[in-house]
């Protein structure tokens, strides 16, 4: 076992403001991060209410620009979303406010995207099993079953 680093709550500060520059972080992160530092519970919980209140964290920003880059980037849908963000003890209203970052049209034509995608893999399979597996495929991405199932029929229409 490595022997961790102890800093003062000044050096822990410093660190974490640092750390906090480079990109968004959670408060769970950031505690994690002090932890490790050799910063005891109250000495973290003393550097998290200073960066708070300098805007190094702040937990509905990041709620948001996590959502949108799950979406984009991973193309998630709002559940998986949700669940992340739910595993870093994120707030259910910052939750809600990040997830309503997500355009519907964008959404909507990003589930699209991804089934026809899908659909050109499963060549040669029969109608239900496709159907049986796009729907699985798409739950594990995320996206709500209602959703799934408007893109199907869209895509039915566009067949006929």
């Amino acid at each position: 076992m490595t022997k961790r680093q102890i800093y003062t709550i000044k050096q822990g500060e410093d660190l974490a403001k640092e750390y906090c520059s480079i990109q968004e972080r959670s408060h769970q992160e950031v505690t994690k991060k002090l932890r490790d530092w050799g910063l005891d519970y109250d000495q973290a919980d003393q550097v998290i209410v200073n960066l708070i209140s300098q805007n190094y964290l702040n937990e509905e920003r990041y709620a948001k620009l996590y959502s949108i880059s799950k979406f984009h980037q991973n193309q998630w849908g709002r559940i998986k979303i949700r669940y992340s963000l739910k595993q870093k003890n994120i707030s259910e209203k910052c939750i809600s406010i990040g997830l309503d970052e997500i355009d519907e049209t964008e959404y909507f034509d990003l589930c699209l995207d991804i089934t026809t995608k899908k659909l050109k893999t499963l060549k040669g399979e029969h109608h239900l099993t496709k159907k049986r597996k796009i729907i699985s495929y798409l739950n594990s991405k995320g996206f709500e079953y209602e959703v799934i199932n408007n893109v199907l029929d869209k895509i039915n229409e566009d067949k006929c």
